[in-house]
């Protein structure tokens, strides 16, 4: 299913607020994934909805036709 720049744009707004409801003490929060369900964080899993934002913003960059490259993380 392809979605539209306006789609992910929407879903990646949805997301953004998701964390800034978490970082400032909400316990949990719901994103609507676009007819895939919801999916619910909380903040034992935050890095999980960072790595949607991520992946979203490469996404919504494609299709605007800037070529933006994904964070290299690293764990030691």
């Amino acid at each position: 299913m392809t979605e539209t720049l306006l789609e992910l744009e929407s879903r990646l707004v949805q997301a953004k607020e998701a964390r800034h409801r978490l970082l400032t003490g909400t316990q949990e929060v719901s994103v609507n994934m676009h007819g895939f369900g919801a999916t619910t964080y909380s903040e034992a899993n935050i890095e999980r909805l960072e790595n949607y934002i991520n992946e979203m913003e490469l996404e919504v960059a494609r299709l605007k036709g800037n070529s933006r490259r994904g964070i290299i993380r690293t764990r030691f």
